[in-house]
């Protein structure tokens, strides 16, 4: 009695979210509606899935990739964005485990081992070793590397090539610097 009231309100929920809200692969491209759809809803992804762009919630064991995405992105130990990501990307039970790549722009939450925007990010980065292109926000990890950081390093080693704010950490570098290119614990420009 009880599954059979599970199943039933799934699949009614399922059913009022619409046509293209709802995604459940195991590896792509064996999955529901395929890799060349859009989902906007809710994704499930068991090995590997892959669609266009995805709007909502997308949730996946091992791994994931899409166009762009918008909304809250929950596990995957590899996590993927071609285009640009708006949202958070959180690792399993929060535990930063997982390699999360954005080939645009980012604007929100990275919360992995591995973060990597290749072009801007407006918002937070926390992990093991965080990378972007320019960076507008903060980078918290071990490693943090960013072309050009308007705002807070904080890790063990910070890079910038052109930094607007501040690095705290063990080794702070910035090609820009108003003191010293290379400081510890305390590195800093806000000339803009």
């Amino acid at each position: 009695m009880k599954k059979k009231l599970v199943t039933g309100l799934l699949g009614l929920s399922l059913a009022s979210f619409g046509a293209e809200s709802f995604e459940l692969g195991l590896l792509s491209p064996t999955q529901l509606r395929g890799p060349q759809t859009d989902v906007k809803g809710v994704r499930l992804g068991l090995v590997y899935t892959e669609n266009r762009n995805v709007e909502g919630v997308d949730i996946n064991i091992i791994a994931n990739k899409k166009q762009s995405f918008k909304g809250l992105s929950l596990g995957s130990i590899y996590d993927r964005t071609e285009g640009n990501f708006e949202g958070a990307k959180l690792g399993w039970f929060f535990l930063p485990i997982t390699f999360n790549s954005v080939g645009g722009n980012m604007t929100g939450v990275q919360f992995g081992l591995i973060n990597m925007v290749e072009q801007n990010t407006k918002g937070v980065q926390v992990g093991g070793v965080n990378f972007t292109g320019t960076g507008t926000g903060l980078q918290l990890g071990l490693f943090n590397k960013a072309d050009k950081i308007r705002g807070l390093q904080l890790g063990v080693v910070n890079m910038a090539e052109n930094l607007e704010g501040l690095q705290i950490g063990l080794v702070n570098m910035a090609d820009n610097s108003e003191i010293f290119e290379v400081l510890p614990i305390l590195n800093f420009n806000f000339r803009f």
